[in-house]
């Protein structure tokens, strides 16, 4: 298990006084933040690719495959989505997404023999209705299971969807098929604009979690994952205001004792 750390220039400089440690940097597959991030460390890449959403023609293949070859990325990262106008109390969309899940990895399979691929739950919000659908635990479970593919939990958005569903969030990620774990990832939630928000620092009430997801690891509840990324900080408009460095300084050091290579403790 590795602990991996969005890239920001708070963490480059950090990382440079030795004052904090991780294992990995973890880059979207933008070449310049990349050639940043392996000048102070194994880089991992975490794509912005969609299934079940029709985007796939849009993507770089040549440029995912150069990233896949020259960094440490241990797998290729998909997030489970939806098309726009699908319901979650439709059964034909019920029907109709995991086949369009499942046209969309073998697509992906094809273009990348042997490159492992995981998918990564989405959260709901009420702005994107559509996401509702592809939120869902057994959907989900059942697709992943059926696919023979491993699964991405980011504990903030199974949260979140639990919030504006109404679920209770620790029942809502048993549901989640947690025996196909590859990665797991992690930030602090707070309201911002009248909305949950994720990519904060960790609150308070962020930590338990923290500490709940490390015991359901280390007795075996879950699967063992590869990499724990702690997605706080960032580069650009939607990131950088929201990245201090105070707060890695303090956070990084305990994070990385419950999930870094060689952990403290």
């Amino acid at each position: 298990m590795k602990l991996a750390v969005n890239y920001s220039t708070a963490l480059a400089a950090l990382l440079r006084q030795g004052v904090v440690q991780t294992d990995l940097i973890k880059c979207p597959e933008w070449d310049n933040l990349v050639d940043a991030g392996k000048a102070l460390g194994a880089v991992t890449v975490h794509f912005e690719i969609a299934i079940g959403n029709g985007s796939l023609k849009k993507l770089d293949f040549e440029l995912i495959g150069r990233m896949l070859a020259t960094t440490d990325t241990p797998h290729l990262n998909t997030h489970l989505s939806a098309a726009p106008g699908m319901q979650a109390n439709f059964k034909a969309d019920q029907k109709r997404l995991p086949k369009a899940w499942a046209r969309d990895l073998k697509t992906l399979r094809k273009a990348f023999p042997g490159v492992d691929i995981v998918c990564e739950n989405l959260p709901y919000v009420p702005f994107l209705p559509h996401l509702e659908l592809s939120a869902q635990p057994e959907l989900i479970s059942n697709f992943l299971n059926d696919a023979d593919a491993g699964f991405i939990l980011d504990i903030s958005h199974a949260r979140i969807t639990a919030a504006n569903l109404g679920w209770d969030p620790h029942e809502t990620i048993a549901r989640l098929p947690m025996a196909r774990l590859r990665e797991l990832h992690v930030t602090g939630i707070r309201r911002y604009a009248g909305l949950l928000t994720d990519h904060f620092e960790l609150q308070e009430e962020d930590w338990p979690w923290m500490d709940w997801a490390h015991r359901q690891i280390s007795t075996g509840a879950w699967h063992h994952p590869r990499v724990v990324a702690f997605e706080y900080g960032g580069v650009g408009e939607i990131f950088a205001w929201r990245t201090q460095k105070e707060h890695l300084r303090a956070q990084l050091p305990r994070l990385y004792a419950l999930f870094g290579q060689s952990p403290q403790a």
